[in-house]
C-alpha cells in the first residue's frame, strides 16, 4: 500500500462543498448560487469544483469565481473517503 504525504487538511464530501458554496456566495454578483457539485478526480484526494444552479447570478462571474475558489480550496484541503 502505498502512503501518501499530505500539507492540506482532509475533508469530507459535505464539509468542501459546504465551504466551496459559502466562499463563491461572497464574490459580488454571486450571492444567488443554489448549488455546486464537487466532482472527485483520479489522483487521491483530487477534486473539482463547478456550479450546478447559477440563480440569477451572471455566468461568466460565477464561472470566475468558481475557478478561484476551487484554486483556493486546492491549496487547503484534500479529499477524504468518508
Amino acid at each position: 500500500m502505498v502512503s501518501f504525504h499530505y500539507s492540506t487538511v482532509g475533508l469530507n464530501y459535505a464539509a468542501l462543498r459546504k465551504e466551496c458554496l459559502q466562499d463563491v456566495r461572497h464574490w459580488p454578483g454571486c450571492e444567488s448560487i443554489a448549488g455546486i457539485q464537487i466532482i472527485r478526480n483520479n489522483g487521491p484526494g483530487r477534486f473539482s469544483v463547478r456550479i450546478t444552479e447559477y440563480g440569477n447570478a451572471d455566468v461568466r462571474t460565477a464561472n470566475r469565481a468558481i475557478m478561484c475558489v476551487q484554486r483556493e480550496k486546492r491549496r487547503q484541503y484534500h479529499l477524504i473517503d468518508f
